[in-house]
C-alpha cells in the first residue's frame, strides 16, 4: 500500500514536471529531501519558484462534485507561504497550478478548474509557443 502511494505521488510529479517544460519553465529537482517537490524559474530570470505537488481527487459534497487538493503534509501540518510558493494538483492526468495560501485543502468546481487554477497544457506543440 506504501508503495502504491509513492508510485502515484511520482507519477504526478512526473506530469507535473512535464506540464511545467511543456510551458516554458525550468524544472529542477532538490538532491536531498526537501519541503518542496519541484524547484522552477523562467530562463533569464533570477526568480525561483517552490512548487509541492499533489494527487487531486474528486469529492461529493452536498449535491456538489468538488476536485481537491490537500495542503498539509503527511503528519497534518499546513505548507506555509515561506515554505512553498505554489501547488500543482494533477487531476485525471491534468496538471493545475494555483498559488499556495496556507490552506489545509484548496476546493473547485471541475466545471471551474480552468478559470480559478492554471491549467498547464503539457502537449509537445504547446512548447513553441512557450519558449
Amino acid at each position: 500500500m506504501a508503495n502504491e502511494a509513492i508510485t502515484k505521488g511520482r507519477h504526478a510529479e512526473l506530469i507535473a514536471i512535464t506540464a511545467l517544460l511543456a510551458n516554458g519553465w525550468t524544472v529542477m529537482e532538490p538532491t536531498a529531501p526537501d519541503v518542496y517537490d519541484l524547484g522552477i524559474t523562467r530562463p533569464g530570470s533570477t526568480e525561483f519558484h517552490r512548487v509541492q505537488v499533489k494527487m487531486a481527487r474528486l469529492r461529493h459534497k452536498d449535491g456538489t462534485d468538488w476536485v481537491v487538493v490537500n495542503g498539509t503534509r503527511n503528519n497534518g501540518e499546513y505548507y506555509g507561504t515561506d515554505e512553498i510558493d505554489y501547488f500543482i494538483g494533477v487531476h485525471d492526468g491534468v496538471a493545475y497550478m494555483f498559488k499556495n495560501r496556507g490552506l489545509s485543502e484548496y476546493w473547485c468546481k471541475p466545471s471551474e478548474l480552468d478559470e480559478r487554477w492554471t491549467r498547464l497544457d503539457a502537449s509537445i506543440t504547446n512548447l513553441s509557443e512557450a519558449i
